[in-house]
């Protein structure tokens, strides 16, 4: 459908309107009668034209479906007030219930009108319907009380008993009423439905029709007949020219949203009308002045209605809002405490614990002490890896509650990230600090239930006191550096800051790179040490033992480098370095006659909590082409003792068919549960226990080394004698039943490319001869 301006409907429609109403204007102008057949088809031909034009646009898709059944609706409506203008003049002419049908059928489209208005979603809720009604009655009795007083009591009384008449005037006090009903209540209200031009147009068309039909039947006679004539094809045109509007504001622009008011001007209105006649009677003297007062009394009274209903529905809407500004208030006490607390644990987080760090430096003064400690939980790493972040956040809420138990409510408690916990104490001394400290290390210590186990958690704490002129980002830096300084003693506990310990952390530091950058430059080598079998001295297997090629200092032993790369967490890239090297050298050996057929490798505790160590080993073995029988893994017994990743790579590499060894046995948590609970293949004696060379029989050391040989014995285990220096101490523990040995004796560790042949020489002459 096109909507230019020279759309020919529109055309028709605007001339047949200007014609009929200029026909009505000239026949009252000349005083003749109004009802000629031309000026009655000019208001036909208005309405049915204005009809067809909405019944086209009820048909666009660009409509919504409840704009599309409005202007079908309406459509209908101005097509029976065209046929009631049809049928009007044959009552006139005396036809019998012609003019009582006209007046019905007029009636009707204008109901449809308004009906078709009503059914808006102008609001919701049974407290605006009841409004709505209230509104009506309020609209409809100030225009009844208009429209009787203009028509006069008289005339009314005169047609009381006629049916026609008494049918007529209801009508058309009814349609006066809900004309401008709608037509005010479209302007206050607005809809969503419809844009906002077309129902300007809307209202004016209801407003039009409506007011114009009541006072061209008040007025009678030629002049009522005039006004009532004319306006209704100029109404009829308002509304088609709304539906094109409604049409092209819809195509070309994206929906307004009304402006809806919270109350309604309608009653307001409706009372200063009737008041105002009310005065104007009485000033008069008019003889309606008494019913025009009665209907004033009513009127105010559905006002007063009207209001109350507005208070409770205000009282309502104030209480709803007070519910939301409560709402509102918690949502912003809730996200002031998001924004400063830690989710997982509800401590305060690293911005709240800086601000109030910040807060206490401002009020040091002579008597006021200020101490900041920095907590990190040693190898939670760990917890993570092999338990899962469930495990571990479960970990974190348990030592944040046993944080906050061990201080006072007034001292701070934070976690600032990760594992990392903060605790601020005001007001007191490094005693009560070390105090303190000491108390919650001991509560850490005690077991954790998380996911069915037993957790335990050893901290590092690092203490700085504040000074005056310190600032936040200082202080937390000294507790900071006092923290790793206690985690480097590798015991937990705590450390105090002092001045001079940046220069040792510093020194860790540099110490750390030096051995990223040798791994990185291959500066590592490893040396065999070989173990020999008892009695006969043939080379059954090598420990594998690193040694630094330093570029300064020359060959270093790992007891130069080994604490360094356990603090930095080198220590198992290191060890995986090992492991490869160990296994790539043992193939080799292989094909070479009287050379080592294992090799060992020592694991650390760091490695054996990392989950994947099998893995590793696995990777070695395959790109090396090594059987997994020929690597034995050394482990010491309180390595063996981790539980959880510990006891799961064990368990592992036992699977994979990797030997297990328990080095320096006897030095650590020896212990029958030990041997029975760990997958180990071989005990080796440690050098400590390894009777001397003037050994005597029966005393400590001689004691030792058979105890732990009936122990492996009685487990099925191999053993191994280690730091065998001496001919006697080789041949008393082979007389014994020890299986092999190594030590100086035999050779001390050298590169792979000096072990072979198929016996240790130092070993022969003195077994064989």
């Amino acid at each position: 459908m096109t909507l230019g301006r020279r759309d020919r409907a529109t055309i028709a429609l605007y001339a047949v309107t200007v014609l009929g109403v200029a026909w009505c204007a000239a026949l009252a102008l000349l005083g003749r009668e109004i009802w000629p057949v031309a000026g009655t088809l000019l208001m036909v031909a208005n309405h049915l034209i204005s009809a067809a034009i909405i019944r086209r646009v009820s048909g666009s898709a660009a409509l919504s479906p409840a704009a599309r059944r409005y202007w079908r609706t309406v459509a209908g409506a101005v097509a029976a007030i065209g046929l009631a203008l049809l049928v009007r003049p044959a009552g006139r002419a005396g036809v019998p219930g012609a003019a009582a049908g006209a007046e019905a059928i007029h009636a009707l489209g204008a109901i449809m009108l308004a009906w078709a208005l009503i059914r808006l979603p102008f609001g919701a809720g049974r407290g605006f319907r009841l409004a709505l009604a209230l509104d009506f009655a309020i609209t409809a009795t100030a225009a009844a009380t208009v429209f009787l007083h203009i028509a006069g009591w008289d005339s009314m009384h005169a047609v009381r008993h006629s049916a026609a008449g008494l049918a007529t005037i209801v009508a058309f006090v009814g349609v006066t009423t809900m004309s401008v009903f709608v037509a005010v209540k479209v302007v206050l209200t607005g809809d969503r439905t419809l844009s906002r031009c077309a129902l300007r147009r809307i209202g004016a068309a209801s407003l039009i029709g409506g007011g114009g039909s009541a006072v061209g039947t008040a007025l009678g006679g030629p002049a009522g007949q005039f006004v009532l004539l004319a306006v209704i094809p100029v109404a009829g045109c308002l509304i088609a020219l709304a539906a094109r509007r409604h049409l092209a504001d819809a195509r070309t622009m994206p929906q307004e949203a009304p402006r809806r008011r919270t109350y309604s001007l309608l009653p307001y209105l409706s009372i200063a009308v009737v008041d105002g006649l009310l005065i104007h009677t009485i000033v008069a003297d008019d003889a309606d002045k008494l019913a025009v007062a009665l209907f004033a009394v009513a009127l105010t009274g559905l006002v007063v209605l009207r209001q109350l209903h507005t208070f409770r529905v205000n009282d309502r809407l104030i209480r709803q809002l007070d519910a939301g500004l409560v709402d509102l208030r918690d949502a912003q006490e809730r996200l002031s405490h998001e924004a400063s607390h830690d989710a997982l644990t509800g401590l305060a987080n690293r911005v709240l614990f800086g601000d109030r760090v910040t807060a206490c430096l401002r009020g040091l003064d002579g008597d006021r002490a200020c101490s900041v400690v920095l907590i990190d939980l040693d190898d939670f790493k760990t917890v993570n890896d092999t338990l899962g972040h469930a495990a571990g956040d479960a970990l974190l809420a348990a030592v944040a509650e046993r944080l906050r138990a061990g201080v006072r409510p007034s001292d701070t408690v934070a976690r600032l990230g990760g594992d990392e916990f903060a605790i601020l104490f005001e007001g007191v001394g490094a005693e009560h600090v070390d105090r303190v400290l000491q108390r919650i290390a001991e509560s850490l210590l005690a077991p954790v239930a998380v996911e069915e186990r037993l957790l335990s958690v050893r901290a590092s704490f690092g203490v700085a006191a504040g000074r005056a002129g310190d600032d936040a980002g200082e202080l937390l830096r000294r507790a900071d550096v006092a923290m790793y300084e206690a985690k480097h003693r590798g015991e937990g506990g705590h450390q105090h800051y002092t001045d001079g310990m940046e220069s040792r952390a510093a020194e860790r530091a540099r110490r750390a790179a030096a051995l990223r950058a040798a791994l990185d430059n291959d500066e590592f080598e490893l040396f065999y040490q070989p173990q020999v079998a008892l009695p006969g001295g043939e080379i059954v297997g090598a420990e594998a033992l690193i040694r630094w090629n330093h570029p300064s200092r020359g060959l270093l032993g790992p007891a130069e480098f080994i604490d360094d790369a356990e603090q930095s967490k080198l220590i198992v890239p290191l060890g995986a370095w090992v492991i490869a090297e160990a296994c790539r050298q043992a193939a080799a050996w292989r094909s070479r006659p009287g050379a080592p057929s294992t090799v060992s490798v020592n694991v650390s505790a760091h490695q054996l909590q990392e989950p994947g160590l099998a893995l590793t080993v696995a990777e070695a073995l395959t790109a090396a082409y090594l059987p997994a029988e020929a690597l034995t893994v050394e482990i010491t017994e309180s390595a063996a003792v981790g539980g959880g990743a510990t006891r799961q790579n064990l368990q592992d590499l036992r699977e994979l068919g990797v030997r297990i060894a328990l080095d320096d046995f006897g030095t650590g948590a020896s212990s029958l549960s030990l041997l029975h609970a760990c997958p180990v293949d071989e005990v080796k004696l440690d050098r400590s226990f390894v009777p001397g060379a003037s050994f005597i029989p029966g005393t400590v050391d001689d004691a030792i080394a058979r105890a732990v040989l009936q122990l492996a014995h009685a487990f099925g285990l191999s053993t191994v004698a280690e730091g065998v220096e001496t001919a006697e101490q080789a041949a008393y523990l082979a007389e014994l039943g020890y299986h092999s040995a190594q030590g100086f004796y035999y050779a001390r560790p050298v590169p792979a490319r000096e072990l072979g042949g198929d016996r240790v020489v130092a070993a022969q002459s003195s077994l064989e001869g």
